[in-house]
């Protein structure tokens, strides 16, 4: 498969707004996605010792001038003068690879760093691949960040059922074997975990899309439309009342389309707005 066939597979809420990005800048998109999406794979699907040893392998082949490696070697010609964007998937890879067991993170500091290593270092990779100027790479991370907690609230039970806990305890102090197994009193405090963060999630949402105005037209209607779609989870989860037990929340591909289009339409007449100011100054 191709790198753009594995997003459009797995990326169910990204890929599609991919499609708004000419085809050079969609396959560097999509060569990125793979990237980060095998680092994932091994934290979560080999995880243990084993998928910490390969990951840690490659974080070391990173810093090399000549690496073997087949991970290593596309990063550094993905981000080829680009020293942000490898230094961002080196901060990736070194998150990941911290988290191939069971995970209890303890308070809101360290899910912030921990959505750093592994979200909003994307953010930085995207800017880098499409030379944004750094004094934007923070809220572009802010968008990661908020797609991360997005995606905590989403899998909690899921999570959990597998020894992890994203929660913060001091927002949740409840083991993640209580989480999955629904004791009312974890259930109670995980809802209320799920809505403190998806309102944190918002305010990364807002800060972040408050920087597209730096993008390239087509990637920043892209960006508008991934975000969407996403924080259309977090609407999704609390219409339910949170329920971590009642399943993975699902955005229909019709409500999908919904929020993409007016996400589009919304940064459209932003545009408008700017160039209609610019004419009024000019004359």
């Amino acid at each position: 498969m191709s790198p753009e066939d594995i997003m459009a597979y797995h990326a169910r809420s990204f890929a599609p707004a991919t499609l708004l990005l000419p085809r050079h800048d969609r396959k560097r998109i999509a060569r990125l996605y793979v990237l980060c999406r095998t680092v994932d794979d091994i934290a979560d699907e080999i995880g243990g010792p084993v998928g910490q040893r390969q990951l840690q392998k490659l974080h070391n082949e990173l810093g090399s001038h000549d690496p073997q490696g087949y991970l290593a070697r596309e990063a550094s010609d993905l981000f080829q003068g680009q020293p942000s964007g490898l230094a961002a998937f080196s901060h990736l890879v070194a998150t990941a690879a911290a988290d191939t067991g069971n995970i209890c993170i303890s308070d809101v500091n360290a899910l912030d760093a921990y959505c750093m290593g592994v979200a909003g270092t994307v953010g930085v990779m995207v800017c880098s691949i499409f030379g944004i100027d750094p004094v934007h790479h923070k809220k572009a991370a802010d968008l990661g960040k908020a797609m991360q907690l997005t995606n905590i609230c989403r899998d909690v039970v899921e999570d959990a059922r597998i020894g992890r806990r994203y929660l913060p305890f001091t927002l949740c102090p409840h083991s993640s074997e209580d989480i999955a197994a629904g004791v009312p009193a974890a259930i109670a405090a995980t809802e209320g975990a799920m809505a403190d963060l998806l309102d944190h999630a918002d305010d990364l949402y807002c800060s972040g899309r408050s920087a597209l105005v730096a993008l390239p037209l087509r990637l920043r209607l892209a960006v508008a439309s991934a975000a969407a779609m996403y924080q259309g989870i977090g609407t999704q989860l609390r219409r339910r009342g949170y329920q971590p037990l009642a399943g993975r929340a699902i955005v229909t591909k019709k409500r999908k389309s919904a929020l993409a289009v007016r996400a589009i339409l919304g940064q459209l007449t932003q545009v408008r707005t700017l160039e209609h100011r610019s004419a009024r100054v000019r004359a």
